[in-house]
């Protein structure tokens, strides 16, 4: 019989709605009291995204990790590059560790999303071939990867890819990102 694993959702494109989609699914795990880590690579603790309030709610069974040094090269850019591929590397190392405490222990974690991890690779500051070795390390842990491109290193091994194109986003009239609506 098969070894059951868990399934691999990559949420991409260039448009609004990944980290959002990534949300919805940790809230239907969390609401069915299933146990959810997030990692997040370029979003720092200071953004004070209204997600960071989840666990105060979920407190049992959420941990969220806030990584980033803001996006590399944009106007919430914080840190050298150096500063942001040790971030992104700092990143990849907890979830190998997540992952690794898991199987160690028989813990039980549902859900890990990665947010973001695939503009780090894009951004070369993570390598697809060792960022596919730690999924591979998932067991029944269901993973959750976010970011504007899969590379094709990870697109056979994963099981669900939806793909967000930007038609029209208010951004491009000059409106900012609105809280609850965007973060």
């Amino acid at each position: 019989m098969k070894e059951k694993v868990g399934l691999v959702y990559v949420f991409e494109g260039n448009g609004k709605g990944k980290t959002s989609a990534a949300l919805g699914v940790t809230l239907r795990m969390l609401l069915l009291e299933k146990k959810v880590e997030w990692v997040s690579w370029f979003k720092e603790e200071s953004w004070k995204s209204a997600e960071m309030k989840l666990p105060k709610v979920f407190d049992k069974n959420l941990k969220m990790h806030w990584m980033g040094k803001g996006f590399y090269g944009g106007p919430a850019d914080h840190d050298t590059l150096d500063g942001h591929k040790k971030a992104a590397i700092d990143a990849l190392t907890l979830v190998d560790e997540i992952l690794s405490k898991k199987v160690e222990s028989s813990e039980s974690l549902d859900l890990l999303v990665l947010d973001e991890v695939l503009r780090a690779v894009e951004s070369g500051f993570i390598d697809a071939e060792e960022l596919l070795e730690v999924i591979e390390k998932r067991g029944e842990t269901h993973l959750i990867l976010t970011g504007q491109e899969c590379p094709s290193e990870l697109v056979e091994m994963a099981d669900l890819i939806t793909e967000m194109n930007k038609i029209k986003h208010p951004y491009d009239k000059g409106i900012l990102a609105v809280s609850g609506l965007d973060f």
